[in-house]
């Protein structure tokens, strides 16, 4: 028995393992074939809207943001986010008068609101890979919605902290970069919509990174 059951757990690995990077999840737990690769970033969030009006079901509008089946049907995509993110050793290394623009690693990935009638009310995420832009997130409605507020211009793009667990909207470069924090946070004493300068942000970062352990926070 015990033999047997050894056979079965190597298999079951060897069928997922046969199974990865063709399939991936959305924020419901379904699951999806990866689309084919566009040139654009904008063709795969197009064709990622396609994927998204024949995800949602009776069971799952909701899970995707969506009010009904029928306004997922009505869903448009608007201006992309650009995300970039910031690593946990720019964070610990940052140096006060250093250049907070240098810190940002192009995430390749751009977030799309999806909106009907005039609300986002879910969104599409495309990444570039080594043969293309893919759609490879639905859903991430609250991100979405928190981003569109205090985005100012179809200019502005998003900043990334993941070990810190925060987003910001984003606008300017160099000295002049401004952060603004899409929602309060108490560990940091930021609040939603307050923009500040960059280097501020940091030094404030700064202080609890160099404490991280490295535990999920």
């Amino acid at each position: 028995m015990r033999k047997r059951g050894l056979i079965l757990l190597f298999l079951s690995a060897a069928m997922v393992s046969s199974c990865k990077g063709r399939v991936f999840p959305v924020s419901n737990g379904d699951m999806a074939a990866e689309s084919k690769p566009s040139d654009a970033s904008e063709a795969a969030a197009q064709a990622g809207l396609v994927t998204l009006r024949s995800l949602v079901t009776e069971q799952n509008y909701a899970g995707l943001g969506f009010s009904s089946t029928k306004q997922a049907e009505n869903a448009q995509l608007t201006d992309p986010i650009r995300i970039y993110r910031v690593g946990l050793d720019a964070v610990t290394g940052f140096k006060e008068g250093a250049n907070v623009e240098s810190l940002l690693i192009d995430g390749r990935k751009s977030i799309y609101p999806v909106t009907a009638n005039q609300r986002v009310v879910s969104s599409i995420s495309v990444t570039q890979r080594e043969d293309g832009w893919r759609a490879t997130d639905f859903g991430n409605a609250a991100l979405a919605r928190a981003l569109a507020s205090y985005r100012q211009s179809k200019d502005d793009f998003a900043v990334w902290v993941p070990a810190m667990k925060i987003y910001f909207t984003a606008r300017g470069s160099g000295a002049s970069l401004i952060l603004t924090p899409i929602a309060d946070d108490p560990r940091f004493e930021f609040k939603a919509g307050q923009a500040m300068p960059g280097s501020r942000v940091f030094a404030v970062l700064q202080r609890t990174a160099r404490g991280y352990n490295g535990l999920p926070q």
